[in-house]
């Protein structure tokens, strides 16, 4: 079970940083994200899933939005 959830958390951080390197605009990538998210975490508040969007964006860039 261990390995699996590992697994899966893998391939979602993999997915997101497909998703931030890729060469589209901001809100494309920032709403490709929220919805990967919301299929992953079914339960997450709009609040938090904003949060967690921004946390991933600005350790992956170094950038603040």
């Amino acid at each position: 079970m261990k390995n699996l959830v590992s697994l899966l958390g893998g391939l979602a951080a993999g997915a997101l940083i497909g998703i931030l390197f890729a060469p589209q605009e901001g809100e494309k990538t920032r709403a490709q994200i929220k919805t990967l998210l919301k299929e992953k975490m079914p339960n997450i508040s709009k609040e938090q899933l904003e949060q967690l969007v921004d946390e991933v964006i600005e350790k992956i860039t170094g950038k603040e939005n």
